[in-house]
């Protein structure tokens, strides 16, 4: 799979916005945001491979480039260039104080074809920022970039991102955006920071029971102790693997489940979370009466009233917990796990979705209540996914080409049991589906007959081990 290279760090900047923003003011953050202000940074990468001719040069112009076109955007995203700080009522605003993120400059001896997929690339953890705790938001910024060089040419862009005052698709319109400002061109999607759009009503009216989040005591400190399960030093139990599904594949998958005895008219999405809550549970051989969730955002970009404009700026992923008994899911027909993310999905209305928005607003107003998922990212025991399959991914081009890849990059901070939804790069629907769980459990996976069914090009699990 290719040797284990390093990757040499040359310089850290920090940029700020290339004209000072002109009202330094605080802004209100959601209940959406508040309950997305977990202490650590979510990380992606892309990777770009010039065509031939087109290779960096300059590499030194290269940095430079990115980090000017970097500063003009953020003209555009002055929270971003901000600081989290807490107001009297102690929540969450963002501060439009101009104090900017981190840019990083690295270089590899490391070439794409160093391994025979990119998505199995070894160093992915080096080409972002392994450190992911923020202790402080006060002083964090809020978003942190790396550019890396690769031997051939290739060229990895890392994100280190705050959750807190955006979703996954606003993160994606960010990245769009830098890249047409670095093409020189206008920026297609203005971002509006316009997050009163979701503040609860007045006076709350929860019509409708919640079962997605629950009211926990309000803890002081810098970090749960959840990131202390395993000991200093110690090898980690988890494994990261991306596989790749052909669009015949997701079809095939759809059509048993839409023939299944629960006959569900489902969509890819609906298809393939049931077929990866299923391969899951039986890998993990939980026993039949332990609960499983599958925890799973849901946009109100959509189902929002009124509609929230084009743009939206903030976070707007409501996260679904769908509970089930795993021997339901391990022993019944898939279709079965299908029609419970069908009808989930059909029962999260706009009422639902501003019921929990008033439910939030209630649980906060308590001085000593905080807002908790229901479910237990650690047990697991759950699944936690995420589809960015209707994300214009490979549409981002800063003038090297589009990209040919982009990964997730997990960490044990995020717990036990993760099974996300990618495009690949071929378009149509063709999936990448990277899988994190324990070892055992994925070792498992890999024997699974339902997994192998739909994966009869899957390579030995040794391969994954070398």
């Amino acid at each position: 799979m290719g040797a284990l290279w390093g990757v040499d760090l040359k310089s850290t900047s920090v940029i700020v916005p290339a004209s000072p923003t002109p009202i330094q003011e605080r802004r209100f953050l959601s209940n959406l945001d508040q309950v997305f202000t977990g202490q650590w940074y979510m990380n992606t990468v892309w990777y770009f491979k010039p065509a031939s001719g087109h290779l960096i040069q300059d590499q030194d112009a290269f940095f430079k480039g990115l980090k000017d076109s970097l500063s003009r955007l953020l003209i555009y995203y002055p929270a971003l260039a901000g600081r989290l700080v807490k107001n009297e009522n102690n929540r969450f605003e963002v501060e439009l104080n101009d104090k900017g993120v981190i840019f990083r400059e690295a270089v590899t001896e490391a070439r794409f074809d160093d391994w025979e997929d990119i998505k199995d690339c070894t160093i992915e953890a080096k080409l972002t920022f392994e450190d992911t705790i923020i202790a402080d938001y006060n002083t964090a910024p809020l978003i942190r970039t790396q550019a890396t060089l690769f031997k051939c040419g290739g060229i990895a862009l890392g994100f280190s991102m705050a959750h807190a005052i955006h979703d996954g698709w606003a993160a994606m319109e960010f990245v769009k955006s830098w890249s047409e400002l670095h093409m020189h061109l206008p920026v297609s999607t203005p971002p509006v920071f316009a997050n009163h759009l979701m503040k609860a009503r007045d006076p709350p009216a929860v019509s409708v029971p919640i079962k997605d989040y629950i009211s926990v005591p309000k803890v002081e400190g810098s970090l749960s102790s959840n990131y202390q399960i395993f000991e200093e030093g110690a090898p980690l139990p988890f494994q990261a693997i991306t596989f790749r599904f052909t669009a015949q594949q997701v079809d095939e998958i759809i059509q048993e489940v839409r023939t299944g005895p629960w006959k569900v008219e489902a969509s890819s999405f609906v298809a393939m979370a049931a077929f990866t809550w299923k391969v899951m549970t039986e890998a993990r051989e939980l026993p039949d009466d332990t609960t499983t969730r599958y925890v799973y955002p849901i946009s109100c970009r959509q189902r929002w009233q009124p509609p929230l404009p084009r743009g939206f700026f903030g976070n707007t992923a409501h996260l679904s917990s769908l509970a089930a008994k795993a021997g339901d899911i391990k022993n019944k027909h898939v279709s079965y796990a299908a029609k419970l993310i069908y009808d989930d999905l059909l029962a999260t209305t706009t009422e639902y979705l501003k019921s929990v928005i008033d439910w939030m607003e209630i649980e906060l107003q308590k001085n000593d209540r905080d807002i908790g998922f229901a479910c237990d990212f650690y047990s697991g025991a759950d699944v936690q996914s995420t589809s960015m399959v209707n994300f214009p991914i490979f549409h981002v081009d800063f003038g090297w080409g589009r990209p040919i890849h982009n990964s997730f990059t997990f960490q044990p901070l995020l717990g036990d049991g993760h099974a996300y939804l990618f495009p690949a790069p071929e378009g149509g629907r063709n999936r990448l589906v990277p899988i994190y769980m324990k070892r055992l459990a994925m070792k498992n996976l890999f024997r699974n007959e339902l997994f192998r069914r739909f994966q009869p090009d899957l390579k030995d699990y040794s391969y994954y081990n070398d």
